[in-house]
C-alpha cells in the first residue's frame, strides 16, 4: 500500500501596505551642502575681498591695553643764600670806625654797633699776616678810581674770601657783604710789622 502525496506548502497572501520608496543617497546630501557653503564663502570674497575678511574685527588681535602712568614733579625753592644782601640793607644809619689797627688773627663782624676788634678768626673779615684780610662772607676789590658807594658794593660781583698783602696798598677799598649788612674798608696803612706786631689799619663804614 502506497504512501498518501505530500499536501503543498500553504500560499502567503498578498500585502496591502504600500511599497517603501526608495531612500536617496547619502553622498548627494553632503555634496549639495558642500556646493552651497562653497557658493556662500565666494560670494563674500567676491563682494568684500580677502583683506577685509583676514582685517576684520574678529580675526585682529586684541592690543594690550596701556596702564597708566603717573609723574610727580617736585619743584623746589632755593635757600636764599646766607652771604647775599637782602633788598633792604643800606636803609638804616651807617655806623663807621677810622684808624682801625687790625692786628693778625683779630677781626670785626658788621653788625656790631659800635664795631670792636675780636681775637680770632673766622668773622666777618679777618686778617692774616701771612695771607691777607679774609672774610666768610664775600669781598670785592675794587678798581683805582671806582666809586665807593652802597650802589657799588650792591651791584659789583667780582667776588672772592681773600685779599693778599700786596693788594693791600693804601687807598685800596674793599666791599663786604653779609646777609643783613654791607660795609665798606678803606685801607689807610699798608700791612706794617712794628714791635713784633703785624697789622694793617682800615678804615670801615657799615650800611645797616
Amino acid at each position: 500500500m502506497s504512501a498518501p502525496p505530500t499536501p503543498p506548502p500553504p500560499s502567503t497572501p498578498p500585502s496591502t501596505d504600500p511599497p517603501t520608496p526608495p531612500q536617496p543617497r547619502r553622498l548627494s546630501e553632503w555634496a549639495a551642502v558642500l556646493s552651497a557653503v562653497t557658493g556662500v564663502v565666494g560670494l563674500l570674497f567676491g563682494f568684500f575681498g580677502l583683506p577685509v575678511v583676514i582685517n576684520s574685527p574678529t580675526a585682529r588681535t586684541p592690543a594690550p591695553i596701556a596702564q597708566p602712568t603717573v609723574s610727580a614733579t617736585v619743584s623746589q625753592t632755593p635757600p636764599a643764600s646766607a652771604t647775599s644782601p637782602s633788598a633792604e640793607t643800606g636803609t638804616g644809619n651807617p655806623v663807621t670806625k677810622t684808624d682801625i689797627k687790625m692786628p693778625a688773627d683779630y677781626g670785626i663782624v658788621l653788625s656790631d654797633d659800635p664795631i670792636e676788634l675780636r681775637e680770632g678768626v673766622g668773622y666777618d673779615l679777618t686778617y692774616d699776616s701771612f695771607n691777607g684780610l679774609q672774610s666768610k662772607g664775600r669781598m670785592v676789590k675794587l678798581d683805582s678810581g671806582q666809586e665807593g658807594s652802597l650802589e657799588v658794593c650792591r651791584s659789583d660781583t667780582r667776588y672772592t674770601d681773600i685779599i693778599r698783602n700786596s693788594a693791600l696798598t693804601k687807598g685800596t677799598r674793599i666791599c663786604v657783604q653779609r646777609s643783613d649788612r654791607i660795609g665798606l674798608v678803606t685801607v689807610k696803612e699798608a700791612p706794617q710789622i712794628r714791635d713784633e706786631s703785624k697789622y694793617v689799619t682800615l678804615d670801615i663804614i657799615v650800611w645797616p
